[in-house]
Order: C-alpha cells, then structure tokens, then sequence
C-alpha cells in the first residue's frame, strides 16, 4: 500500500480523532492501573490475613528417632500455641496425623492444603550424609496455606538443625501440577485476557458502527481513495491505543509489584520471600506479557470490526462485542487461572482450543512455568496471529461492502 498524501491525511485524521476522545484515552490509561492496583492492594490485604492458622496434615513414616523427634516438636508446638501458652511460631489450627496413603489422597483430591510427609528412610540417611529431606505439600493458591508452609519449613530447619549444628535438613516442595506458574504469573495471565479483550470494544465500535450512524462515513468514503486506506488508517489509530494500554500495563505491573513488596516486607523476615516469590511478577517475564497482550489487542480489534461492520449502530456494536467476547473470554481465563487448559480434552476440550485467546494462555503458562516448547510456542502465535489476519479480511470485506451501499 503505497503512502501518499491521501493516506498520511487520513491516518492524521483517525489519529487525531482518538486523541480527542479524552474519555476513551482515560479509559485506555485508567483499566490497567487500576487492575493491577487493585489487586496490589487486595494482595496486600491477603498477607496481613495470612497470619490465620491453617489444618495440617502430617505423616510420619520414619521409625528413627530423628523423624519421631521431628514430629513430637511440632505436635508439642501446635499443643502449647493452641492454649497460648506460648509463641504463635507455626499458627496450625490442627495438626492431623495419617497414613500415606490416606495423605496422598487428601492431596489428590485437593481436600488438605498442607502435608507434611516423613519418609521412611530420614533418620537413616540424615545419620549417613548428615542431611535428609521432607516432603512438604502446599497449595499455592492458597494463601493461608502457603504462609502456614513456609512456617512450618522453618520450625522443622529450626528443630533439627539445631540439636545437632552438622545436620542440615531439606525440603522437597510440591505443588499442584496444574498451576503452572505463580499467583503473580496467573494473575497476570487472567487479567490481560479479560482486559485486553474489551478495551478496544469503545473504539472500534465508534470508529465504524459510530461513524455510520452519525452518517460521518458515508463522506469519509467517497474521499477519492482505496478503501483498504481507509481501514488501515483506522486499525493504525486502534494499534496508537493498544500501545497506550500496553504502556500502562507496565506501569502497572510496576505498581503492583511495588505494593506487593512493600507489604511483604512488613511481615516475618522468613515469610517475606516465600509471599514475594508467590505473588510478584518477575519484570523480566513483562516483555513476553505485552507481546502476547498486543497480539491479543489486535486479535479483539479485527473481531470488533466484523462486528462493527455488521451492527446497525454503536450501541448494539458494543453490546454484541462484549457478549461475543466476554462469555468465551471468562471461561478461558478462569481454566487458565484455575490451571492447565490443556487438561480438558474431548468436544470441550476442541472447543476450548478453538477460541484464539486460549493460546495467549497457553503461550503465556508454557513460558513461565518453563515447560514449553519452541515448536509450541510458534504454534501458539501462529493460530492468534492467523485467527486475526482472518477477521481482519472478513472485515476489510464488510468495509468495501458498506461502501458499495453508502
């Protein structure tokens, strides 16, 4: 598309247009820092919450000493903190003991929050290589449990570490295989998918639908130029805002870190750094979240202009971007949020993977949590990327059309 002095006027035009629209710029500046900003501050409100005590289950398959010794400091612990007959280390509310098996179940099915397994084998090779290992089990998405597991990690150093200085005990963290990355990470994945799918709703259902029913599109469109400019200077001014709403993005994560730090740091020095870990966002993982957030951006944008061709005004165009979008949007979300969604399999499975946004997710949870591959990851893009250049053809078909009528 060769730019002339028809082309730079109309993309001034759209332009300048959108940064008129001083509520739509705001809105492009407001949504994500107030996303990311709210949930700083409810994260923040979920650490001083933390400090609730949690059930614990407990098994002990040693028969050591070392691993009886384990246990009884900690049975003795929960017993004097629940009659305040001593300092609130561990914060259990109760303290369970089971067998394995039953254990290995609780956590199959997800009922316990916390399992504190010792193997059979602890006291043996602590006295052999003067260091064994635990095996604790934590639901990181729960917050109450996650604090309760790092206090209990830190008594159980505390206990054997200290009878003997020699002895160094280890801790064998395990998580549910379906979150794939952290709280932050999660978090960040949910809100780009339910914010970066609506944002451009407002714009791109005035830029066309709008125009039509104000009857401005009609003299737009016997300028003396290929429609196709036309369309193209209208999708660059979406591209400026998606560019804004990306930026923001960043400031926001920012800020949601900051928060996030700020008041982990007020807590136990122990516990800071597990709730830091858990809950930030690594600022090196942004550029990946906005590449896959524009990408998404743009994916909205073209179903939007379908929509907004075939709308008879703007607020049926809003109206039928929001409910076409939303639903599909919100389940993907919360299957991503909630885990994997590559779990589900069958029809709805098909279904799932058919809607384009579910590959930001996929592409987003593989990255961060490591286990992605270079031949998924092209196969992710690709299918967002191809997903929209179709709508944006079907669109740019329905713009030639509403051409030929006006």
């Amino acid at each position: 598309m060769r730019i002339d002095s028809k082309t730079v006027w109309i993309l001034r035009k759209e332009i300048k247009s959108v940064l008129r629209s001083r509520w739509l710029l705001l809105g492009f500046i407001i949504s994500p820092l107030f996303a990311w900003t709210f949930q700083g501050m409810f994260l923040g409100f979920i650490v001083e919450q933390a400090v609730e005590p949690e059930t614990v289950y407990i098994t002990l398959d040693d028969g050591g000493g070392w691993g009886q010794i384990l246990y009884d400091a900690i049975d003795t612990q929960v017993a004097l903190e629940n009659a305040n007959l001593t300092d609130k280390l561990l914060l259990i509310e109760e303290l369970v003991r089971v067998e394995r098996s039953v254990g290995q179940s609780l956590w199959d099915n997800r009922t316990a929050s916390v399992w504190l397994w010792i193997p059979s084998n602890f006291t043996q090779i602590l006295e052999t290589t003067n260091h064994s290992t635990i095996q604790i089990a934590v639901n990181t998405g729960n917050f109450r449990a996650s604090a309760a597991a790092a206090r209990l990690a830190e008594f159980s150093r505390i206990k054997i570490n200290a009878i003997q200085i020699v002895r160094n005990l280890r801790i064998a963290w395990e998580v549910p295989t379906t979150a794939e990355a952290s709280y932050g990470h999660q978090l960040a994945i949910f809100l780009v998918m339910l914010t970066s799918v609506l944002a451009p709703s407002p714009y791109v259902s005035k830029s066309f639908a709008g125009e039509r029913e104000k009857h401005t599109l009609e003299a737009l469109l016997v300028v003396p130029m290929s429609r196709l400019k036309i369309l193209g200077a209208k999708l660059a001014a979406g591209m400026l805002l998606s560019s804004i709403y990306s930026a923001f993005t960043v400031v926001g994560i920012v800020l949601y870190n900051w928060l996030v730090i700020t008041r982990a740091t007020s807590t136990v020095p122990q516990e800071a750094t597990a709730y830091i870990d858990l809950y930030s966002i690594n600022l090196n993982t942004v550029p990946l979240i906005v590449f896959v957030q524009f990408l998404v951006l743009l994916c909205a944008i073209g179903i939007g202009v379908v929509i907004s061709c075939l709308a008879k005004d703007q607020a049926t165009a809003e109206s039928l971007n929001n409910l076409i979008l939303l639903v599909p949007t919100m389940v993907i979300g919360i299957l991503g949020f909630t885990g994997s969604i590559l779990q589900y399999g069958g029809i709805f499975g098909l279904i799932v993977l058919a809607i384009p946004f579910s590959h930001a997710i996929i592409f987003l949870n593989g990255v961060l949590s490591g286990t992605a591959t270079p031949i998924g990851l092209l196969g992710n893009v690709a299918y967002l990327l191809g997903f929209t250049i179709v709508f944006m053809i079907i669109g740019a078909k329905l713009f030639e059309r509403e051409a030929i009528i006006a």
